[in-house]
Protein backbone atom coordinates (compact mmCIF):
# COMPACT_ATOMS: atom_id res chain seq x y z
CA UNK A 1 0.00 0.00 0.00
CA UNK A 2 1.71 3.28 -0.91
CA UNK A 3 2.13 6.32 1.59
CA UNK A 4 -0.80 9.34 0.93
CA UNK A 5 -0.25 12.47 0.66
CA UNK A 6 -0.85 14.78 3.08
CA UNK A 7 -1.87 17.65 0.76
CA UNK A 8 -5.28 18.40 -0.11
CA UNK A 9 -7.27 17.54 -3.72
CA UNK A 10 -6.39 21.14 -4.57
CA UNK A 11 -3.34 21.65 -3.79
CA UNK A 12 -2.79 23.93 -1.16
CA UNK A 13 -1.13 23.10 2.30
CA UNK A 14 -3.99 23.88 4.89
CA UNK A 15 -2.48 25.88 7.55
CA UNK A 16 -3.27 25.69 11.59
CA UNK A 17 -5.86 29.09 11.70
CA UNK A 18 -7.63 26.46 9.21
CA UNK A 19 -7.46 23.67 11.48
CA UNK A 20 -8.19 26.19 14.14
CA UNK A 21 -11.19 27.28 12.55
CA UNK A 22 -12.45 23.71 11.68
CA UNK A 23 -12.58 23.17 15.40
CA UNK A 24 -14.92 26.18 15.71
CA UNK A 25 -17.43 26.12 12.77
CA UNK A 26 -16.72 22.94 10.30
CA UNK A 27 -19.48 24.58 7.58
CA UNK A 28 -17.71 28.02 7.96
CA UNK A 29 -14.46 26.43 7.46
CA UNK A 30 -15.82 24.41 4.36
CA UNK A 31 -17.44 27.45 3.16
CA UNK A 32 -14.07 29.58 3.29
CA UNK A 33 -11.70 26.94 1.91
CA UNK A 34 -13.76 27.07 -1.50
CA UNK A 35 -14.82 30.19 -1.56
CA UNK A 36 -12.17 32.36 0.59
CA UNK A 37 -12.50 34.27 2.68
CA UNK A 38 -13.01 37.56 2.92
CA UNK A 39 -11.07 39.94 5.54
CA UNK A 40 -11.63 43.31 6.54
CA UNK A 41 -9.22 45.74 5.94
CA UNK A 42 -8.56 46.28 10.34
CA UNK A 43 -8.18 42.39 10.11
CA UNK A 44 -5.47 42.37 6.90
CA UNK A 45 -3.60 45.38 8.99
CA UNK A 46 -3.25 43.03 12.28
CA UNK A 47 -1.97 39.86 10.24
CA UNK A 48 0.87 42.17 8.34
CA UNK A 49 1.58 43.49 12.04
CA UNK A 50 1.51 40.46 13.16
CA UNK A 51 3.98 39.26 10.33
CA UNK A 52 6.62 41.92 10.95
CA UNK A 53 6.33 41.32 14.71
CA UNK A 54 7.02 37.68 14.51
CA UNK A 55 10.20 38.87 11.77
CA UNK A 56 11.39 41.09 14.63
CA UNK A 57 11.50 38.77 16.98
CA UNK A 58 13.10 35.56 14.98
CA UNK A 59 15.91 38.69 14.36
CA UNK A 60 16.09 39.15 17.71
CA UNK A 61 16.92 35.56 18.39
CA UNK A 62 18.81 34.51 15.85
CA UNK A 63 21.36 37.55 16.66
CA UNK A 64 20.78 36.64 19.92
CA UNK A 65 22.54 33.29 19.40
CA UNK A 66 24.79 34.31 17.30
CA UNK A 67 26.24 36.56 19.93
CA UNK A 68 26.37 33.66 22.10
CA UNK A 69 28.34 31.48 19.52
CA UNK A 70 31.11 33.98 19.03
CA UNK A 71 34.95 32.75 20.21
CA UNK A 72 37.15 34.94 22.13
CA UNK A 73 34.51 37.48 23.04
CA UNK A 74 35.05 38.06 27.27
CA UNK A 75 32.23 38.38 29.25
CA UNK A 76 32.71 40.37 32.65
CA UNK A 77 31.26 37.81 35.34
CA UNK A 78 33.57 35.14 33.06
CA UNK A 79 36.63 37.63 33.15
CA UNK A 80 36.02 38.26 36.81
CA UNK A 81 34.64 34.47 38.00
CA UNK A 82 36.24 31.61 35.65
CA UNK A 83 32.98 29.41 35.30
CA UNK A 84 31.88 29.23 38.99
CA UNK A 85 28.57 29.07 40.03
CA UNK A 86 28.37 33.32 40.25
CA UNK A 87 28.83 33.03 35.95
CA UNK A 88 26.14 30.50 36.17
CA UNK A 89 23.62 31.82 38.42
CA UNK A 90 23.93 36.00 36.33
CA UNK A 91 23.67 33.49 33.05
CA UNK A 92 20.27 32.45 34.60
CA UNK A 93 18.86 35.75 35.21
CA UNK A 94 19.97 36.87 31.71
CA UNK A 95 18.30 33.76 29.93
CA UNK A 96 15.59 33.40 32.02
CA UNK A 97 14.21 37.21 33.44
CA UNK A 98 15.48 39.25 30.43
CA UNK A 99 15.43 37.24 27.68
CA UNK A 100 11.73 37.03 27.41
CA UNK A 101 10.95 40.89 27.35
CA UNK A 102 12.08 43.05 24.69
CA UNK A 103 13.30 45.77 27.01
CA UNK A 104 15.73 42.85 28.70
CA UNK A 105 16.72 42.14 24.92
CA UNK A 106 17.57 45.40 25.21
CA UNK A 107 19.64 45.63 27.84
CA UNK A 108 21.24 42.35 26.93
CA UNK A 109 22.27 44.13 23.21
CA UNK A 110 23.94 46.66 25.36
CA UNK A 111 25.99 44.72 27.56
CA UNK A 112 27.13 42.53 24.66
CA UNK A 113 28.07 46.10 23.09
CA UNK A 114 29.88 47.00 26.58
CA UNK A 115 31.44 44.02 28.20
CA UNK A 116 34.53 43.01 25.91
CA UNK A 117 35.62 47.05 26.64
CA UNK A 118 35.18 46.56 29.91
CA UNK A 119 36.96 42.89 30.08
CA UNK A 120 39.63 44.66 28.30
CA UNK A 121 40.18 47.55 30.96
CA UNK A 122 40.13 44.66 33.72
CA UNK A 123 42.68 42.63 32.21
CA UNK A 124 44.85 46.04 31.75
CA UNK A 125 44.16 47.17 35.73
CA UNK A 126 44.03 43.91 37.81
CA UNK A 127 43.46 46.58 40.71
CA UNK A 128 40.02 47.08 39.29
CA UNK A 129 38.76 43.70 39.33
CA UNK A 130 38.99 43.21 43.18
CA UNK A 131 36.06 45.42 43.70
CA UNK A 132 34.12 44.82 40.41
CA UNK A 133 33.96 40.88 42.01
CA UNK A 134 32.60 42.32 45.56
CA UNK A 135 29.86 44.21 43.51
CA UNK A 136 29.17 41.22 40.99
CA UNK A 137 29.22 39.01 43.60
CA UNK A 138 27.18 40.44 45.89
CA UNK A 139 24.72 40.76 42.58
CA UNK A 140 24.82 37.10 41.96
CA UNK A 141 24.51 36.80 45.60
CA UNK A 142 21.12 38.26 45.98
CA UNK A 143 19.92 37.01 42.37
CA UNK A 144 20.89 33.61 43.47
CA UNK A 145 18.97 33.77 47.09
CA UNK A 146 16.00 35.48 45.04
CA UNK A 147 15.88 33.12 42.75
CA UNK A 148 15.67 30.08 45.32
CA UNK A 149 19.06 28.77 43.40
CA UNK A 150 21.90 27.16 45.69
CA UNK A 151 25.64 25.94 44.60
CA UNK A 152 24.24 22.80 42.74
CA UNK A 153 22.27 24.53 40.38
CA UNK A 154 18.92 23.41 41.11
CA UNK A 155 15.67 25.10 42.32
CA UNK A 156 14.66 24.58 45.93
CA UNK A 157 11.14 23.75 46.70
Amino acid sequence: MGKRSRRPVSGRMVSASDLAQMGRCERLAVFEHRHGSQRTAQQQQARARGLVEHAQFYREGRAAVAQADRNGRCFIATCLFGEAWQTEVLRRFRDEALRPSVWGRQVIRLYYRGAPGICVVLRRWPALQVPMRVVLGAIATGLRWWSGLRGDGKCRR
